[in-house]
């Protein structure tokens, strides 16, 4: 501390008369000014200039009740740190008629502590919470003159500027925050009673104070963060004793944070075995990264991810998240793309038969039975199925699509299943989610179900009807609340018959069985599907807009449709890249269909018919010659570099 701020005399000795002749001197004669510490005689000139009376003896300005209210609030947590510090501190004066005091920035008393004997002389002194103590109203004072220098400062009797100041003695500390001034810390007494010790106690307890306010500040934005998290968080010591717990913990397993904290974690979920593996995880301190748990709060069963997290070594305790299985499994999906898009507005048609399907999946959709879709290739199976996912009440779940036919048969167990860390050769860290958990709560659309191997049958059999999986290497089971839509273009009769598909899966998967016809069967879509398709594709390449002939249309309508509406999408996309004209005719058509058309009308050659590799040809020819990149080029022509490059060999343009 340095000596600027220590008293030049100690006046513990003096009466307090000597104390009152000294201050009346110094104010009769200016030259014994001089003798006051530079501080101090800074502070009587500014309070002269101030025109403060030195001779006011009583209270003369306080806050009213509001104002204290509100200077209250805005300190709350200064106060709220230094209130502790204030009444240990007081325990060690108590009896020798100190006043502990804490004023905010606008030097506004906000607390003032002791016995009452002490508090009782501190009314007199004109220091009660609520008294206002800046150095414009009141002149020269410790708390005032401590927050204008910045650092300690002790004013002893006569050194008070005005005359009700003169029977005290105060020492008094800057409370500064987070780099702010925030208020001041002291002690007050009658002069006497000053010691050389008390400026120093004033310190020490200012820093711890402030100390006090960086840990509550740190703690608080700590718990800010923790509860701002969407998984639950809580932390354990070496005692398995509970030391943090946030929002989303306790309303995930319904415990309130003020029985959990302090609490063992043993006390606060149920001794069931369904949390033994979780206790074995914490006591064994082992670290563990989205590990499936069955954990029992005593009231339900929760189903959660959960990793954990050793702290400095095996005897310092242990971080736990949690995460709701449901809500991964939801992220996971919308992730990697699996929501279903496709809604029944979504589906194109008005052939009597194909209404008639798309009713019966409507009203299907608002069960939770299972749905087997029957049809050709490319009759828009998925589209059904995604429609009638977000027709029910699962929509705000996950929609998982799995190809069957599409996934080597070795693995389509570990694709549906999932599978532990170490189940064979090859297995990623950390193990892998199966199709059916990340369903759960949802819809899993399994395509080609018909391609499912008859060993792997049963399998799926016994998850349908137990509603329960179990990972490839693992041995819990995981229970799952799934609706299956399976999709297929075999005829599983056949199928049944040949012992190659389970005839009890098959009444399993098809509680109820649509059929969609294939578009042969309803050929008075055509017209429909195709300006349809034909105004998306054209907005999609950026063309403007298009339209078919009469002719093209008659034409399109002859033809059996062997792929059904993918094969007729995929036409399109052709036809709009390599037609000439804004219109598609029939010649067009033609030629890609190879579909015989009644005899052309004469025409001039370059107008006549061409085959499709000599529109092909044309078309990138003009592109090479506007300079195009190769890149440039497949992009206009909507089709991969690959498959340029294969075009332009053949045409020999490389």
């Amino acid at each position: 501390m340095s000596e600027a701020v220590k008293p030049s005399v100690l006046i513990s000795e003096m009466s307090f008369r000597e104390v009152k002749e000294t201050w009346k001197a110094l104010h009769q004669d200016p030259d014994s000014l001089q003798t006051l510490r530079p501080i101090i005689y800074d502070s009587w000139e500014r309070s002269r200039q101030y025109q403060i009376s030195p001779y006011a003896k009583s209270r003369f300005f306080s806050c009213t009740q509001e104002e204290f209210s509100r200077a209250l609030e805005q300190s709350r947590h200064m106060v709220s740190c230094a209130l502790p510090v204030m009444e240990k501190l007081l325990e060690y004066f108590q009896g020798t008629g100190f006043v502990v005091g804490l004023v905010d920035a606008g030097c506004v008393t906000l607390k003032a502590v002791g016995d009452p004997e002490a508090l009782a002389w501190g009314r007199q002194a004109n220091l009660s919470e609520g008294s206002v103590w800046t150095e414009e109203k009141v002149g020269t004072n410790a708390a005032a003159l401590c927050m204008s220098l910045m650092r300690p400062v002790t004013i002893c009797g006569y050194e008070h500027y005005c005359l009700y100041g003169i029977v005290s003695a105060a020492c008094f500390c800057p409370l500064v925050d987070d780099g702010r001034l925030v208020g001041a810390f002291g002690m007050v007494a009658p002069y006497d009673k000053l010691t050389r010790h008390t400026l120093g106690m004033v310190f020490s307890s200012a820093m711890h104070i402030q100390s006090m306010m960086h840990l509550q500040r740190s703690s608080a934005y700590q718990k800010a963060v923790m509860d701002s998290m969407s998984d639950g968080l809580l932390a354990v010591d070496e005692h398995k004793r509970v030391t943090h717990f946030n929002h989303k913990c306790s309303a995930m397993l319904g415990i309130a944070e003020e029985a959990a904290i302090g609490s063992k974690l043993y006390n606060i979920l149920s001794d069931s075995g369904d949390n033994q593996y979780f206790f074995s995880i914490l006591a064994h301190n082992m670290p563990v990264t989205d590990e499936y748990v069955l954990l029992d709060t005593g009231r339900e069963k929760i189903r959660c991810s959960l990793s954990c997290t050793p702290i400095l070594g095996s005897s310092q305790g242990t971080v736990v998240i949690l995460r709701e299985y449901e809500r991964v499994n939801q992220m996971v999906g919308k992730w990697l793309g699996r929501n279903a898009k496709m809604t029944f507005r979504d589906v194109i048609g008005q052939a009597p038969e194909f209404r008639k399907v798309v009713k019966a999946a409507q009203t299907a959709a608002a069960s939770s039975s299972n749905v087997l879709l029957l049809g050709e290739s490319g009759t828009g199976k998925d589209i059904i199925a995604q429609a009638m996912h977000n027709e029910s009440y699962r929509r705000k779940k996950p929609f998982v699509a799995v190809n069957c036919a599409a996934l080597p048969r070795e693995l389509i167990a570990s694709e549906l299943f999932g599978y532990e860390e170490g189940a064979f050769t090859g297995a990623k860290k950390g193990g892998n989610v199966g199709k059916f958990e990340l369903a759960d709560q949802g819809t899993l659309f399994l395509d080609e179900i018909g391609d499912i191997p008859i060993d792997l049958q049963a399998t799926l059999l016994r998850v349908l009807e137990e509603k329960c999986i179990q990972r490839l290497g693992g041995s819990k089971l995981v229970p799952v609340n799934v609706r299956i839509v399976a999709a297929t273009n075999k005829n599983l009769s056949e199928e049944i018959e040949k012992n190659r598909f389970r005839r009890d899966l098959y009444y399993r998967l098809g509680v109820i069985k649509l059929v969609l016809p294939s578009l042969r069967q309803r050929r008075q879509d055509i017209p429909l599907l195709a300006e349809h398709f034909l105004t998306g594709i054209c907005a999609r390449f950026g063309r403007e807009p298009m339209r078919f002939s009469g002719e093209a249309i008659e034409l399109m309508q002859r033809y059996d449709w062997p792929g059904n509406v993918r094969e007729m999408q995929n036409v399109i996309e052709c036809l709009v890249q390599f037609s000439p004209t804004e219109t598609i005719g029939d010649r067009l058509v033609s030629a890609y269909l190879s579909v015989s058309t009644p005899p052309p009308e004469p025409a001039a050659p370059e107008k006549g018919p061409r085959k499709l590799e000599e529109l092909e040809r044309e078309r990138i020819r003009d592109c090479l010659s506007r300079r195009m990149t190769k890149e440039q080029i497949a992009v206009e022509l909507g089709i991969s570099r690959r498959t340029l490059y294969r075009h332009m060999k053949r045409y020999g343009l490389l």
